[in-house]
């Protein structure tokens, strides 16, 4: 039996998880084409404005676990949630490591040598499968943040760590990569202290939390909606500008911790939440959404496999003249196959408590 789930927050798993499909359909060139032509200004674009992903998805798990309804039992934190990401972790780890192994025609299965590097391959994440140690990372922090939160003076305490997420990790990262005098010892300043707590995604997952919780003043709400669209924009430019400067790809004003992707997860979270929260769905609409979004778990762990063996049959970015029509296409196909096999797998009860 399916869970009760938000239906807002299920159409905001699928647009997080679909940015990620696209973010990793545009990806596919944007170091192989000149940053002066047509093709690369296209990838750099759709690299920006899917940006949000990966922050949304940590926002909706901050949103989840820190909810004052949640009742923590070690037990089940480490046994159920934890442990289960962990095996899906390992089994996808070991899936793309056999797949890397067999498109490259060697080592001989059984070999020593295939083992050496199937260990290889499993102890580092797969590009995309970096996210599942994260979250169980988060996970482990889960009871304790859940404690702060939830206590008597909870808001203000989340306030605070968005506050010195703000501080400590957004501006530094933001600052660090544009042109400025003495910049080597200005990212020594900004650096010099690092409250652990509110740095890297723990931000992100209390501020998911907060943007749940709490409704944001209606003012602050526009400039929220006002800053996202203007500041990922404004990202997109300067990397377009910084790197015709480099003449090579540069992604750095857009990326997960500059102000300009804050802003914007923000602004998508806050527009899930506020203007599509707001529909009434019938119940066929809504069993429909929900499962979609219990898919999107194996549609990220499985999207890559289906992006290499499209990009291998030649339906990529660049498979047509027309670039920008060109990654949005190859998206659709690579998440029309992942959603398929998701859909496959969550039929397999062991393969769908454990691995999707």
């Amino acid at each position: 039996m399916m869970k009760k789930r938000i239906v807002w927050i299920e159409l905001l798993r699928i647009a997080a998880c679909a940015a990620v499909v696209l973010l990793h359909a545009a990806s596919q060139h944007f170091r192989d084409v000149p940053v002066d032509t047509f093709t690369w200004k296209v990838s750099n674009f759709y690299h920006g404005i899917s940006r949000f992903a990966v922050p949304c998805f940590v926002m909706i798990s901050g949103a989840l676990y820190l909810d004052k309804k949640r009742d923590w039992n070690l037990k089940k934190l480490w046994l159920g949630n934890i442990l289960t990401v962990a095996a899906a972790y390992l089994f996808w780890q070991i899936f793309y490591g056999a797949y890397r192994i067999a498109v490259h025609g060697s080592p001989a299965v059984g070999s020593a040598e295939f083992v050496k590097k199937m260990l290889v391959y499993v102890s580092d994440s797969y590009f995309h499968l970096w996210y599942l140690p994260m979250l169980m990372g988060l996970m482990i922090i889960t009871p304790l943040l859940w404690e702060i939160v939830n206590s008597r003076r909870g808001k203000q305490w989340e306030e605070y760590l968005i506050l010195l997420f703000l501080i400590f990790k957004i501006l530094p990262y933001t600052i660090a990569y544009l042109p400025l005098p003495w910049m080597d010892h200005l990212k020594s300043l900004m650096n010099t202290v690092q409250p652990v707590l509110a740095v890297d995604f723990t931000g992100y997952f209390i501020l998911g939390h907060y943007l749940y919780a709490y409704d944001l003043p209606k003012k602050a709400e526009r400039a929220v909606f006002a800053a996202g669209p203007v500041l990922i924009i404004a990202g997109i430019g300067l990397c377009q500008w910084r790197s015709l400067a480099l003449d090579k790809a540069v992604q750095s004003f857009y990326e997960n911790y500059t102000v300009s992707a804050f802003f914007w997860s923000a602004a998508v979270f806050l527009f899930f939440k506020n203007c599509l929260g707001r529909i009434t769905w019938d119940e066929r609409q809504e069993r429909v959404i929900c499962y979609l979004g219990s898919c999107t778990f194996g549609v990220y762990l499985i999207h890559a496999f289906f992006r290499d063996i499209l990009h291998r049959a030649g339906i990529d970015s660049m498979m047509i003249d027309n670039t920008a029509a060109a990654v949005p296409l190859t998206a659709l196909a690579i998440l029309a196959l992942s959603f398929a096999a998701a859909a496959v797998l969550k039929c397999i009860p062991v393969i769908k408590k454990w691995i999707v």
